[in-house]
């Protein structure tokens, strides 16, 4: 990743967190979370990339944060993180890591940031191990079992 410092301000400058490229939701259904690719995480917040252009989205703007094991067990799995943001039209932000050590150090970096209270009880666990108690086969499972308050109407 490039030089953290030339980071632009996420809820500023970056037209898809701040709602510009967000389709169209159908009635009941909650607001699709905005990846952030490539993501590192820093005590200052959420580093990550779009193209060239590198974003930070810093951590008085999270919330709270959910975590879960993403796919099967036999095949590709993911630690995918959703994290509630304040000021985004869409009010959530997704994330993933590799299971293990990869998981675990970016599960700690945001409870030590937002604190334990914060982080649901899957969160907590990949802080501690680096694998999640809840694990979905897919994104859509995922999505429909997503903390109550995540969950907003159009």
């Amino acid at each position: 990743m490039q030089d953290l410092s030339r980071a632009e301000p996420a809820l500023e400058a970056d037209r898809v967190l701040r709602g510009a490229a967000v389709p169209a939701m159908s009635e009941g259904a909650g607001p699709p979370a905005v990846v952030l690719p490539d993501a590192r995480a820093d005590g200052r917040g959420i580093f990550y990339r779009r193209g060239d252009r590198l974003f930070l989205l810093p951590w008085r703007c999270i919330e709270a944060a959910h975590a879960a094991e993403v796919g099967e067990p036999e095949g590709v799995l993911t630690v995918v993180f959703d994290l509630a943001v304040s000021g985004a039209p869409g009010g959530r932000c997704r994330l993933d890591a590799d299971p293990g050590e990869p998981a675990r150090g970016l599960g700690q970096s945001i409870e030590r940031a937002i604190g334990r209270g914060r982080c649901t009880a899957s969160l907590r666990a990949v802080a501690l191990e680096g694998y999640a108690t809840r694990t979905y086969p897919d994104l859509e499972s995922f999505e429909a079992d997503a903390p109550e308050g995540w969950r907003r109407s159009a």
